[in-house]
């Protein structure tokens, strides 16, 4: 009990817990449409278009934020732009993506001088090392992202679940996928340092998936999805502080270990 009162006595602590609370729920929240638009690989692609972000920003300077998200944006829309434009399928769109960004971070990390620590921990988080403009940053995305998407919230159901339908209902389905896909292109960036490039795909996956396993509802999805993603995140924060582990690894599998909690219980309704 001491211990757990000496860590909450320090401030970057106090940080810690409001990202993992704020990325708990904004990445399930929008994993909700990942999920069911099968959109996986997407995320991952997303991901490490921002790690090239943060390489292109450590080679000439600029804010990491900065880069990272303007590269993820571009790369959303590249995505959204080809798999509208050809006759590829929305996988085989997604993998060249997925390619272009991988070769391009590993070129631009050849290309810095020795060795970047703060480089390197994008790759699997560090949430302990979250500053006041990260916070900032995560609240005024996830915001954004909540106040669009409930605004939104019945044409982007309508395009993720039936896009000629959507169509026909006179919805402008262009204008929502390229919304959608730069809102989610946002949260997979500012999410990176919490729980790593390597990761985030899971936060954004494996709660909404655990919700779906109880959910009867549109609103009960969402609803469980954040819950889980927060209990997730405090959880798999104070455990990687008590067992001296890795903070993006250990909230992952928290929210792994509440996935198979759920599928016991659905299996034995």
């Amino acid at each position: 009990m001491n211990m757990i009162s000496e860590f909450l006595s320090y401030p970057f602590i106090h940080r810690a817990l409001l990202a993992s609370v704020m990325v708990g729920i904004l990445c399930p929240f929008m994993g909700n449409f990942v999920v069911a638009r099968r959109m996986s690989f997407f995320s991952d692609a997303i991901s490490h278009a921002a790690f090239a972000g943060i390489a292109l920003g450590a080679l000439l300077g600029i804010d990491f934020s900065v880069s990272s998200i303007a590269l993820a944006i571009c790369i959303a829309i590249f995505i959204a732009y080809l798999s509208e434009k050809t006759n590829l399928s929305a996988d085989t769109v997604i993998g060249i993506a997925f390619s272009a960004v991988i070769a391009t971070g590993m070129l631009l990390i050849g290309m810095l001088k020795g060795y970047r620590t703060d480089l390197f921990a994008f790759l699997f988080g560090d949430i302990l090392a979250v500053s006041k403009t990260d916070l900032m940053i995560i609240f005024t995305v996830g915001v954004l992202t909540i106040t669009f998407v409930l605004v939104f919230f019945k044409p982007f159901l309508q395009i993720t679940f039936n896009r000629d339908l959507a169509r026909v209902e006179g919805i402008k389905v262009r204008f929502f996928e390229y919304l959608l896909f730069l809102i989610i292109a946002l949260v997979v960036t500012v999410s990176l340092k919490i729980v790593g490039i390597i990761l985030v795909t899971s936060l954004l996956i494996v709660p909404a998936a655990a919700a779906r396993n109880l959910a009867s509802s549109m609103s009960r999805l969402f609803g469980l999805s954040c819950v889980f993603g927060v209990i997730s995140g405090v959880v798999g924060l104070a455990g990687s502080i008590y067992l001296n582990t890795s903070s993006g690894p250990t909230i992952v599998i928290t929210s792994i270990g509440i996935f198979f909690l759920t599928m016991l219980k659905r299996v034995n309704r």
